[in-house]
């Protein structure tokens, strides 16, 4: 899931890109202006391929990934980072609806890489050139035809072990420790509108006997407890765990290295109701302008040694199985099936459905 930094960048296509991409649906004009490499591969010299996805680490691995895709097939690939979920797909939806689409492919997390499905934002995965599919964990193919889950991580509790200890205080164990009084002004969590907002309650429910759809005692814990809560987090978690305004929250596990890089000492609890699936899903952009090239970089991403590279640079754990990572970063990410089987994943077209009605609630609540 994964990201805090905005930076536009859209790439014009030109002539001569579109020409020698194309896109598989045009075989004749491929035919006259393909050429191959050394290595057999398809040339795409002059193409431009735009992908659109976070900034930040996430943007900086996926950058230097890049360069290797650039010199197999010759092309440029340009990034168009944009932070924020909600921004990303309503910047593809505008380019679909208006016929006028210069994003390629586009990285989301899970909820959001639904919404667009729904939305017909997205071309099918062409599994004659997207290959790799076949090696994925089951829960990352998509078998709605539609771009597959490319990493996976967690939301789950983390903590500043130092500041818990100059106050006496043990770490939580479960969500609903959260709300006790004892961490009253430690406690940071996501709003509602963002991505792990609806996984709390969801957890918070469950403790207390019900569901998601059956949440009314949560939001009466909400509500009975809501000044405990030291901050409603959208992106200025950072800076409130940097400054120790805050120092319990709910959180991706690939941000704790750069957080203890920074002087903090954040540790990990694999929470009691287990941890929330932090996916994030790849796709080709409706009507892309370079479909073929758009599709060899899906196949590209989900590469046995692509994944472990991105591994290595952000911490993100790799969907194809058949990747490895280091002893080290086992300790830091969830890796391998066991792990995986205790990572909670949504219904998204369900929560997608219910998120509007979740946000209204906690609002009434919180304001």
């Amino acid at each position: 899931m994964k990201k805090f930094l905005s930076v536009m960048l859209v790439a014009a296509m030109s002539v001569s890109a579109l020409t020698a991409c194309g896109s598989s649906e045009e075989p004749a004009e491929n035919a006259e202006t393909a050429e191959t490499t050394e290595g057999g591969e398809t040339d795409f010299t002059g193409a431009e391929l735009t992908v659109c996805t976070w900034g930040g680490s996430t943007g900086a691995a996926t950058k230097e990934l890049a360069a290797d895709f650039e010199a197999r097939y010759g092309c440029t690939v340009v990034f168009d980072e944009v932070n924020a979920n909600a921004d990303r797909i309503a910047k593809i939806q505008s380019q679909v609806e208006s016929g006028n689409v210069e994003t390629d492919v586009v990285y989301l997390s899970g909820a959001y890489a639904k919404q667009g499905e729904a939305l017909e934002l997205f071309e099918k995965i062409d599994t004659n050139v997207v290959k790799n599919i076949d090696n994925l964990y089951d829960f990352a193919k998509n078998d709605t035809g539609y771009g597959p889950m490319v990493t996976v991580g967690r939301y789950g509790i983390m903590y500043n072990e130092d500041v818990l200890k100059e106050k006496g205080l043990e770490p939580p164990t479960s969500y609903l420790d959260l709300f006790d009084d004892k961490y009253a002004g430690l406690v940071a969590l996501p709003a509602m509108s963002g991505t792990a907002g609806p996984y709390i309650l969801s957890k918070i429910a469950e403790d207390l006997g019900g569901s998601l759809d059956d949440r009314q005692a949560a939001l009466d814990l909400y509500a009975e407890k809501k000044d405990n809560i030291g901050m409603w987090y959208t992106s200025d978690l950072v800076p409130a765990l940097t400054n120790k305004e805050v120092a319990v929250t709910v959180y991706m596990d690939f941000m704790i290295p750069a957080l203890n890089a920074s002087g903090l000492n954040m540790k990990w609890v694999d929470a009691e109701e287990g941890n929330f699936a932090d996916d994030v899903f790849i796709n080709v952009v409706k009507d892309a302008p370079n479909k073929e090239l758009a599709q060899l970089f899906i196949d590209f991403a989900l590469e046995k040694e692509t994944q472990e590279k991105f591994t290595q640079l952000n911490n993100e754990s790799p969907t194809n199985k058949l990747a490895e990572v280091s002893p080290e970063q086992d300790e830091l990410i969830c890796y391998g099936q066991e792990e995986f089987d205790n990572c909670t994943f949504f219904d998204y077209n369900h929560l997608n459905e219910l998120k509007p009605t979740l946000i209204e609630e906690w609002q009434k609540i919180v304001a």
